[in-house]
């Protein structure tokens, strides 16, 4: 009877995510825990100011591959009450034991999806060992297989940005346009709205295929540039939800307002 019950909860409980309230959230990138915590804890002063307690970054948390140390200091500041997703960087992962040392720590494996409500939201890897700066074998078998599922639009977060900036050319997913254009097609096939990137380190904020790209690589990082017309500044985005979607809000460690865009329903 007991093994019925449980099968009974196991069929009826809804999808993760399914029927719950769309959550606000704050996105960082480049924090580089090891060398710097400042520009992280005024993101984390930020977000507790604002109710916030699911953090997205875009990789490059730390900045030894496979450093315990450090992946413990992010543990220590980010604190238990906190959700946290990450989008591994080159500075997290560069070989299979610092793989496998991530996976031990984060307890979550280098991509994987989730949803709330009608938002799929998905997590990249482009740092798998042997396919660096690339979303291809097994990983792009996944991400086709997920992008079937039937969410209305979909946000998308990995660490070296498809199209970059003059600071990054060569350096990002252009190294292998053949590559990196498969996974735009797909992106603008399957509805994907916004995809949130890094390392580069700076702000960026671009259009292409009616898709929003979003460069966040400056949480703590050295900058690229300080020329701040091109981005070069430290900075974190909250995402809040409102009637007609999400707003998504950029500033700097002042707090000052830099850039605004929106999600709509």
């Amino acid at each position: 009877m007991l093994i019925v019950l449980l099968l009974l909860c196991i069929i009826i409980a809804p999808h993760p995510g399914i029927g719950a309230d769309y959550p606000s959230f704050g996105i960082i990138g480049d924090t580089k825990i090891g060398v710097t915590e400042a520009v992280y804890k005024r993101f984390l002063k930020k977000i507790e100011q604002e109710g916030v307690d699911l953090i997205f970054i875009t990789g490059d948390v730390i900045d030894r591959p496979g450093a315990v140390k450090e992946w413990g200091r992010f543990l220590e500041l980010t604190g238990t009450a906190r959700t946290f997703h990450i989008a591994p960087g080159n500075h997290d992962i560069n070989s299979a034991k610092s793989l496998k040392v991530y996976e031990r720590i984060i307890r979550k494996p280098p991509y994987y999806a989730f949803a709330f409500n009608d938002i799929q939201f998905i997590i990249l890897c482009t740092e798998i060992p042997g396919e660096t700066s690339k979303v291809t074998g097994k990983q792009l078998d996944w991400l086709k297989n997920t992008l079937e599922e039937p969410f209305a639009q979909r946000i998308v977060f990995l660490h070296k940005p498809l199209f970059p900036t003059s600071f990054g050319r060569r350096y990002d997913l252009d190294r292998y346009p053949a590559d990196r254009d498969i996974l735009h097609d797909l992106f603008v096939k399957h509805n994907v709205k916004i995809v949130f990137a890094g390392h580069e380190h700076l702000y960026n904020r671009s259009e292409k295929g009616g898709i929003t790209y979003v460069i966040t690589g400056g949480g703590g990082a050295r900058l690229l540039t300080f020329d701040e017309e091109h981005g070069g500044f430290f900075h974190y985005i909250v995402a809040k939800r409102d009637k007609e979607g999400y707003i998504f809000s950029v500033y700097d460690i002042n707090n000052t307002l830099r850039d605004t865009f929106y999600l709509k329903q």
